[in-house]
């Protein structure tokens, strides 16, 4: 029995996005889980324009807002496409009658997008610099400070995915997802 578009998109998994190796991991594995449940895959780029925190009377040039937002978009597409086409045969298609991953663009701090677009998700995956075991200060220690202060407070599960995670399911699939990024 095949899930509908609309059932689909009541399940999603959020993933976020910020054009490391990292989140291209998290990308990847959460395609994978979102294909797995039926679920619609959300990724969600959060960015701030280039000029926050600068006085308006300060020297320099000024980069529109409209650049920044581009920019985000053009990121976030690549790597989506990349975690999709990485994933797994059939992962980037989306079977008849199921949504397309959906892509969020968002002005903000990272962990306040994150946490909004997770609410009511049934998954929020984050990308984390080394596997949990190989870090030196413990289990949180590999991750970044907007990945822990999600931790802390997400409404839903959080899953952290690394580089090295995704380059264990094969030394052809990690060579794809390191090609692209760099």
């Amino acid at each position: 029995m095949g899930r509908t578009a609309a059932a689909a998109a009541s399940r999603r998994i959020v993933v976020g996005v910020a054009g490391s190796a990292a989140s291209a991991a998290a990308v990847t594995w959460a395609a994978r889980e979102a294909k797995l449940r039926g679920a619609v895959l959300h990724a969600v780029h959060a960015w701030e324009p280039a000029d926050r925190g600068r006085a308006p009377y300060a020297p320099g040039p000024y980069r529109g807002g409209r650049d920044d937002e581009r920019a985000a978009a053009a990121l976030l597409r690549t790597v989506v496409q990349e975690g999709l086409d990485t994933a797994a045969p059939g992962v980037a298609s989306s079977p008849p009658g199921t949504a397309e991953p959906l892509l969020e663009v968002a002005e903000g701090l990272a962990v306040r997008v994150l946490l909004h677009s997770a609410a009511g998700a049934e998954l929020l995956v984050l990308g984390g610099s080394q596997p949990a075991g190989e870090a030196a200060g413990g289990p949180a220690e590999h991750l970044g400070p907007v990945a822990r202060a999600c931790l802390r407070a997400a409404p839903c599960p959080v899953v952290t995915v690394s580089p090295q995670h995704i380059r264990r399911l094969g030394p052809r699939l990690f060579r794809s997802l390191a090609g692209a990024l760099s």
